[in-house]
């Protein structure tokens, strides 16, 4: 059962319990709101519970024996493609199934470090496989002496296929690479932003702007003020002894 669906009957059957023995009976809140809670928890222990998830790749859909299956059938492949590309007379295509095979085996330790991009190259193993078929069957053809034009042609276009599907291996392994790169670049452009406004919020602000002038000048470049002197006021000449105003 669905953990959504588990806990909402649980929660409208004890709403269902606590509203039939409080209103129908007329039992006390208490007793009913305990009568509510007993069978929560008794639907809690009678429902099936959710499947447990033991793993990140259950999260991402994919399960560690379905995860281990399919590294395992890459790793089988790959080391058949390896054995067979020491039967093939013709060095040239030798060499290009062997570096298929290196790319192929690239591919696989990054899926094995990475388990959440195997959703995005779950057709590796199958396409190994079809290609050590052809490979089987072309060793098979290069071991006869008397092999006709048709067969050549066709051990031409199974060459031309295994430069497509090397290339195409090559691609998808270079994409992978890209794409963590691309998270890594933006990842630390972020970082770079945030330490910037974290460094002008943090320094105090030194400059100020002059009205008068329109420019900014800091304090430091600023003239130190005058001293402030106290106002001397002129004091009324003393008056003369004997002499007064006449009112």
């Amino acid at each position: 059962m669905h953990p959504t669906i588990r806990e909402l009957v649980r929660g409208l059957a004890g709403a269902a319990g606590f509203l039939l023995c409080a209103l129908a009976w007329g039992m006390p809140l208490v007793l009913a709101a305990g009568i509510a809670v007993g069978v929560y928890v008794s639907l809690g222990l009678l429902l099936p519970k959710p499947p447990a998830v033991d793993s990140p790749g259950e999260v991402l859909g994919l399960n560690a024996q379905k995860r281990e299956s399919f590294l395992a059938n890459c790793r089988q492949a790959n080391a058949e493609l390896t054995r067979l590309a020491l039967q093939v007379p013709k060095r040239e295509f030798a060499d290009r199934v062997r570096e298929l095979t290196q790319t192929s085996a690239n591919l696989l330790a990054y899926l094995e470090k990475k388990p959440e991009a195997i959703l995005m190259s779950y057709s590796v193993p199958r396409n190994l496989e079809h290609l050590v078929t052809m490979l089987r069957e072309y060793t098979a053809i290069r071991s006869y002496q008397a092999a006709g034009g048709t067969a050549e042609e066709s051990l031409r276009k199974v060459e031309s296929l295994f430069e497509t599907a090397g290339q195409a291996f090559h691609g998808m392994y270079q994409q992978l690479l890209n794409d963590d790169a691309a998270a890594l670049e933006t990842s630390a452009h972020t970082l770079a932003i945030l330490m910037e406004l974290d460094d002008e919020i943090s320094q105090p602000r030194t400059d100020r702007v002059r009205p008068e002038l329109g420019t900014s000048r800091t304090l430091e470049n600023e003239p130190p003020l005058p001293p402030i002197t106290p106002l001397q006021t002129k004091s009324a000449p003393p008056r003369l002894p004997g002499k007064e105003r006449a009112l």
